[in-house]
């Protein structure tokens, strides 16, 4: 039986050397196994976050096997209550290898100073959970 990493596996390693520096921490809190996701390639950008600014959260990884996405829900909790809920239509079949996706928020010019909590889960065709990634900011 041979250890040597598989083809995703030595994508994942080889891409946390090129690292992007960024100060919010992506977590994939998901254990569907559907997708990977490559810290090089999921960022906030600009960081640090700033009110009355358009933020991209780039999102990166490698999918594991076909999946038929339909779209992304960008979930931002504030004070443990949800204060921006929307999903970005994404409707596209996607086969296993590299996969990247920019999500737009929009931060109002006027916001409490908090911490933020985002969820961003990908959705398929027929309503399942594809996966899920976390990470917060605090402005």
């Amino acid at each position: 039986m041979s250890l040597a990493p598989v083809m995703i596996e030595a994508a994942v390693a080889a891409s946390v050397d090129n690292m992007v520096a960024n100060s919010l921490v992506f977590t994939q809190t998901d254990n569907l196994h559907k997708f990977i996701m490559d810290p090089s390639t999921t960022y906030a950008d600009p960081d640090p976050i700033t009110t009355g600014t358009t933020v991209n959260f780039n999102l990166g990884g490698i999918w594991t096997q076909p999946v038929n996405i339909d779209h992304l829900n960008f979930k931002c909790h504030l004070f443990g209550v949800v204060a921006y809920n929307e999903n970005f239509a994404d409707v596209e079949t996607v086969f296993p290898g590299s996969w990247t996706y920019a999500l737009p928020f929009d931060v109002p010019p006027v916001a409490p100073t908090a911490t933020y909590y985002v969820t961003v889960t990908a959705v398929d065709n027929t309503g399942a959970d594809l996966f899920t990634i976390d990470t917060n900011f605090r402005l």
